[in-house]
């Protein structure tokens, strides 16, 4: 009986492991930065969208993940000259950006549906790297 309970065990133990999936993924990783596979496909969908473009495109997605590890690489060399940015100079940023999204898009429920997400998840998405942007801008 109880090599019988050690057999189940180890059953559910092994399934439980083939069930997991993969979230995520690391792209590239730039210095001490990495860029996610949700990271690129969140900025893919947005040029695409900006632009007119199909964001299944391969060109595309290997230009937009070249001009991401580019900003990466200037940002490493902002945080070498402790360049710094406010956080309101970032929320300002972001309130440009969105309402520049929201006037592509029409209106902001337009922009909600075609990001599959709230304003507020937008921004937050966008805080990190528009406080990275802003940095790598002073430094050029």
């Amino acid at each position: 009986m109880k090599q019988f309970i050690i057999g189940l065990f180890l059953l559910i133990s092994m399934n439980n492991l083939t069930a997991q999936k993969v979230l995520d993924k690391i792209v590239a990783v730039v210095d001490n930065e990495i860029i996610l596979q949700s990271e690129l496909n969140f900025q893919v969908a947005s040029v695409a969208a900006q632009q007119h473009l199909d964001a299944s495109d391969k060109k595309l997605k290997q230009q937009v993940l070249n001009k991401m590890i580019e900003e990466k690489l200037v940002y490493a060399e902002a945080q070498l000259d402790s360049i710094e940015v406010t956080d309101a100079e970032v929320n300002a940023q972001l309130k440009n950006q969105i309402n520049y999204f929201i006037q592509q898009y029409g209106s902001k429920e337009e922009l909600e549906k075609t990001y599959g997400m709230s304003v507020s998840r937008i921004k937050r998405k966008l805080r990190d790297d528009t406080r990275k942007n802003l940095m790598t801008q002073r430094l050029r």
